[in-house]
């Protein structure tokens, strides 16, 4: 695999990993305490949240990652 192969497939694994961080961004977004939702359910929903920020803290990390591989691909 040559350097611009490498580059184009770091640059598209960004683009995927920015999509997901948008995604659990949108998902990590508090719950109003005014949502009628009934107890149970407001408490799977603070722990589906919680879930949602580990993976976008997981999906921050990687593009951080990936961001550095590509600015070290020419070296």
């Amino acid at each position: 695999m040559d350097r611009q192969d490498l580059r184009e497939r770091i640059l598209a694994e960004i683009e995927t990993t920015r999509s997901q961080v948008e995604q659990y961004t949108e998902l990590s977004a508090p719950i109003a305490p005014e949502n009628a939702i009934g107890r149970v359910s407001r408490m799977d929903a603070i722990n589906n949240r919680s879930v949602n920020q580990a993976a976008l803290r997981t999906a921050e990390n990687k593009l951080h990652n990936l961001t550095v591989a590509l600015s070290k691909v020419d070296e």
